[in-house]
């Protein structure tokens, strides 16, 4: 067993998240050590292969060749999880952690978006804690704010932009006029986008980290399945221009609140008025906009990605649990589980892209229909194209219910005007 002045760690994973974290840890150990008021000490490390070129000396600590025997370790007080997935090795170092009564920190969105609500409850039945600050918003400290400095408030509403992968490119699109492919290349050679890039683009990513947000401010049980997810890949060029035009600026939006007792968790790009600190959101940073009921507006903006501030979350969270290893998450009572609302009850402003036949009356056609579905309109903008005869038309309605918009747009589509199905972009007050 460790003494009481020391807190030692079991870190399994050496990728650039982890080797980020020792880094950290060796370089800034004395001041680590006064501010957690324990000597942190890296008793093993574990990864895929020993034999690997790294950029640390792995001859330093024990290397244990089964990830699992660290959770058994009498000698080890934390695992520091740093491989990702939600399943798998992932998922057995977070039990086998628990029940062996082990601290467990982690960066793995994936895992506690999946299982997250789950290892709460074990935890609260043993005093054991789980800490995972770096999965979400990387270097902000959104989760503990949550957590801690927020424990006394209600969470109203969260809006975020969470992944710095979408955020580059719509910024990209925004500043320097790229189509959406154009965009995805520069992300990629700058390393800001995967090789394969689905999980991001198309929004799941940002879910993951969203209801680990729901998860803390409303005890809510995740469910992927029941949020509602739409990625940017339907972005065009024309969406940018035309929503500068209209005064708006178009961003990855993640939104979680609960309305009449349901949980509204959205994922989708939206509309944002350039005037909003969320527009000025720019590259790959990240941002969390909290209202509690007393704390009002909050606003986190920050490194949302990359090794060394994910190592710093990382690092933070093994300084919170050195303080105190029986430290209990201040995690909401867990509540019967709420319905999810569906996105078809959304009532908001929406922006509509149409790309029509330039004939007489087109924009008529269209806009009876939409009076037809109790739609009225704040703006219109119509450019066309003499040479092939066809043009834009973008209408930005008022207020109206998302059904409504999406009965009128299928009625629309069948118009001999319409050229391609007409696009559909929300506008969120943030």
């Amino acid at each position: 067993m460790n003494n009481a002045n020391s807190f030692s760690l079991g870190i399994v994973g050496l990728g650039t998240v982890g080797l980020a974290t020792i880094k950290l840890l060796e370089n800034q150990l004395d001041n680590i050590n006064k501010k957690s008021g324990k000597n942190i000490i890296i008793k093993a490390i574990s990864a895929k292969d020993k034999n690997k070129s790294r950029s640390i000396d792995i001859n330093k600590y024990d290397w244990e060749e089964s990830p699992l025997k660290l959770t058994e370790r009498e000698d080890i007080d934390a695992i520091v999880e740093l491989i990702g997935g939600s399943d798998g090795l992932a998922k057995e170092l977070a039990y086998s952690s628990i029940k062996n009564k082990k601290l467990f920190i982690t960066a793995n969105k994936a895992l506690i978006a999946k299982y997250g609500y789950d290892l709460h409850e074990r935890i609260s039945k043993i005093g054991s804690a789980i800490y995972y600050e770096a999965a979400v918003a990387g270097a902000i400290p959104v989760i503990n704010s949550i957590k801690d400095g927020l424990v006394s408030d209600n969470i109203i509403s969260i809006h975020a932009i969470l992944n710095g992968t979408c955020n580059y490119i719509l910024s990209d699109m925004t500043n320097n006029s790229k189509s959406f492919a154009d965009a995805l290349i520069k992300a990629k050679e700058l390393g800001f986008a995967e090789a394969d890039p689905t999980f991001d683009i198309e929004g799941i990513d940002s879910a993951h980290k969203l209801v680990i947000l729901g998860l803390l401010a409303y005890g809510a049980k995740p469910n992927l399945d029941n949020v509602y997810i739409e990625g940017i890949t339907s972005i065009k060029s024309e969406d940018i221009k035309y929503a500068d035009r209209l005064g708006y600026k178009i961003k990855l939006i993640c939104i979680a609140s609960i309305d009449n007792n349901k949980l509204d968790f959205r994922v989708h790009p939206a509309l944002c008025l350039s005037k909003s600190i969320s527009a000025g959101i720019g590259g790959a940073l990240n941002a969390v906009f909290l209202e509690g009921d007393y704390s009002k507006k909050l606003t986190f903006i920050g490194e949302g990605a990359g090794a060394e501030p994910t190592a710093s979350s990382v690092v933070s969270d093994i300084i919170n649990a050195a303080k105190s290893n029986k430290f209990f998450n201040n995690f909401h009572s867990i509540k019967n589980e709420l319905k999810y609302k569906n996105i078809m009850s959304r009532v908001g402003k929406y922006y509509l892209r149409l790309l029509v036949s330039d004939k007489i009356g087109v924009l008529a056609s269209i806009t009876s229909i939409l009076d037809e579905n109790d739609i009225s309109l704040d703006s219109v903008i119509q450019e066309g194209n003499e040479i092939q005869e066809e043009k834009y038309i973008i209408i930005l309605t008022h207020d109206c219910n998302e059904l409504n918009i999406i009965n009128a747009i299928n009625k629309i589509e069948n118009l001999d005007t319409i050229i391609i199905k007409p696009h559909l972009i929300r506008v969120e007050k943030i």
